[in-house]
């Protein structure tokens, strides 16, 4: 790549918001550039971005950029950063437009230079020129030596290298994109574990007394399954003797909930050590300045109330403290926009990894102890998905399939640890998400404060039709069989949003931006007559749904639809409504590890000095993965697999 050195800069409020002024001035070693001549003066342009424009500040004295400002909140939250940090930097250190683009942060990198190019001209200036100034080449490091290699800087590779850094070990971290983050800056900002002092500040409901009571009623499978329902039942018992009121939850409930979630395909064993190693996982993040909402609800497709939310958008929040740690230390060396294609095996040890930087050169890293392989799914790669998940369950999921998934998710990973001898498990299992953007298949454009507790699904006759607080999977079949082109409306009320131009969707946007600008569809009325009308919706359908559905939060019994949770009435105008579809989401399948996040092959031995963790995994979600389990996947393995890794020998 062209001298791009990777360096931390600290995140202030205003990047995370999508504000950037670089304050320096134009650097004296761009001895290269063309002699140009600007009227100096500060110029404004807009310049498309991914989701909308960019706004590009650019000042000038009479002979150099002298500093470049830019407004990019409605690029992605965590990805906008890196373009927006390195590209501006590198503009005026070269006085060049000639700079590279950040690896699968195309369309803000070119927004970038695009509008300092309009600035340019504006200026009296040429931006042609300035594109064919050449930015110095860097010199590609051919070898790396570290303790821990870890393969993909998405969630699972930075809890990895921020635990194998933490227990003393040198990391070289590997990521084929040109920012880190990877998928978990596409989650919903949603982590789930029982915590007990949260627990205390909600009351019980019938509903959630009879899951549990549904859950322990079963016979069990195995010796396993009954052991866990004998604990949760003992757990159960105390807390009704107890006579308290506040909701009761706990590890191992939550083990059991994700298992039978999952439809008993996974493997309990890896369930329990989720679920028991979850709220240590909060609190580690919690430690580096993670911040939560002070409250928790029950997430889409999480089925429980022990959902947590993030302060900020899009798990940014996580990964900025993760970030913190491994790029202010010294023991971490991460090397960008090197995709990685084979594990190196010293026989049956792994001992190392290969990739390709960007100019072409053959990059070796070598693991004095461990590989950690933490590359991410494979829901963005449409032939890997046809090939192993299309089925009676899921009959298309060809490419007029949306995906959430970010480009560079490709299931690498799951390929070169098959080609070591890895065992691959529950490959055939994908979820599809019901919460997302029918056009673009994102997520980051909902509105749902109060997740399902206080929304319904009506179609596109203003019915409801599935249970809103039921699993993803059956939420989006039911979307698929029963609406035309799958494509649903939420429906929230004034309890939900009480002020537009406050509240916002997952990725920082306010719900009045999203009705001002006619995105997603968001539509609004002050009865519910307006809203159905602003819908196209019948209003009588509409009107029964709604009426319905506050009848069953009063009497706080399960609705014809077997929905179980209902916390908030939709009751005060105005009314909202946004429209959703399903897309392809996460793969449950992928890489066999055992509670170690040890590397299985297919004899089901440990391979030595391999470990996988996150979303390449399997054998942990089975055939459905709870909403907000994802993140504690990444953050309870990733730790795991760095914490191991560092005391191999």
């Amino acid at each position: 790549m062209k001298h791009r050195k990777l360096q931390w800069l600290c995140l202030s409020a205003a990047l995370m918001l999508g504000a950037c002024s670089s304050g320096t001035a134009a650097a004296s070693t761009a001895a290269s550039a063309t002699a140009m001549t600007y009227q100096p003066g500060t110029y404004t342009a807009s310049a498309s971005g991914m989701w909308g424009p960019v706004e590009v500040t650019t000042t000038f004295d009479e002979s150099a950029i002298t500093d470049i400002e830019l407004q990019a909140d409605l690029e992605t939250p965590g990805l906008r950063d890196w373009p927006v940090r390195i590209i501006p930097e590198e503009i005026l250190q070269y006085q060049s437009l000639d700079v590279d683009t950040v690896t699968f942060a195309t369309f803000t990198s070119n927004a970038i230079i695009n509008g300092v190019a309009d600035c340019v001209e504006q200026a009296g200036g040429d931006p042609e020129a300035l594109k064919a100034v050449a930015v110095p080449a860097e010199e590609t490091q051919s070898e790396y030596t570290a303790d821990v290699v870890i393969v993909g800087g998405g969630g699972a590779g930075l809890a990895a290298a921020t635990a194998a850094m933490q227990a003393g070990s040198s990391v070289v971290l590997v990521e084929k994109a040109g920012f880190l983050g990877g998928n978990t800056m596409m989650a919903g900002s949603i982590y789930n574990c029982a915590d007990p002092e949260m627990q205390q500040k909600y009351e019980m409901t019938e509903g959630a007394k009879s899951q549990i009571e549904e859950a322990l009623a079963e016979t069990p499978v195995d010796d396993l399954h009954a052991e866990v329902q004998a604990l949760v039942q003992e757990q159960y018992d105390a807390y009704l003797a107890s006579e308290e009121t506040y909701l009761f939850d706990s590890p191992e409930w939550h083990a059991l909930q994700t298992w039978n979630g999952g439809d008993k395909i996974a493997d309990l064993n890896l369930d329990l050590v989720l679920a028991r190693n979850a709220l240590d996982g909060k609190e580690w993040l919690q430690s580096m300045g993670w911040e939560l909402q002070d409250k928790i609800g029950q997430g889409a497709g999480s089925l429980y109330q022990r959902t947590h939310y993030e302060v900020l958008p899009n798990m940014t929040g996580m990964i900025y403290a993760f970030e913190d740690q491994v790029m202010n230390s010294d023991l971490v060396t991460i090397v960008m926009e090197t995709p990685v294609s084979e594990i190196l095996m010293d026989g049956d040890r792994a001992v190392g990894a290969v990739g390709t930087a960007k100019d072409g050169t053959t990059v070796t890293f070598h693991a004095n102890k461990a590989v950690i392989i933490t590359t991410g799914g494979f829901a963005g790669n449409v032939e890997m998905r046809q090939k192993y998940c299309e089925g009676e369950k899921w009959p298309d999921l060809g490419p007029s399939l949306n995906t959430t998934n970010m480009p560079a998710d490709q299931g690498d990973g799951i390929v070169m640890a098959e080609a070591v001898g890895a065992n691959l498990v529950d490959m055939e299992q994908i979820q599809l998400l019901h919460t997302t953007n029918p056009v673009t298949g994102t997520t980051g454009d909902a509105c749902m404060p109060l997740s399902t507790g206080g929304a319904i699904f009506v179609n596109q006759d203003g019915n409801r039709f599935w249970r809103e607080d039921g699993r993803r999977d059956d939420l989006s079949k039911a979307a698929m069989v029963q609406n035309e082109d799958a494509i649903f409306w939420v429906v929230e009320s004034s309890e939900a949003i009480p002020d537009p131009t406050t509240t916002k969707t997952t990725d920082g946007r306010t719900v009045q931006y999203m009705l001002d600008n006619n995105l997603s569809d968001y539509v609004t009325g002050d009865t519910i007559e307006e809203l159905a009308a602003n819908m196209g919706v019948d209003a009588e359908n509409l009107r029964v749904a709604i009426e319905d559905y506050n009848a069953h939060v009063d009497s706080q019994e399960p609705d014809a639809f077997g929905r179980t949770l209902f916390t908030t009435k939709l009751a005060t105008a105005p009314y909202y409504a946004f429209t959703r579809a399903p897309s392809a989401h996460h793969t449950m399948g992928g890489i066999n590890i055992n509670e170690n996040a040890q590397v299985l092959d297919t004899d089901g031995n440990v391979i030595p000095g391999l470990y996988a963790a996150g979303e390449v995994t399997g054998g942990i979600h089975g055939g459905n993965r709870l909403g907000g389990n994802a993140t504690v996947d990444v953050v309870v393995f990733g730790r795991i697999a760095g914490t191991n890794a560092a005391a191999e020998e």
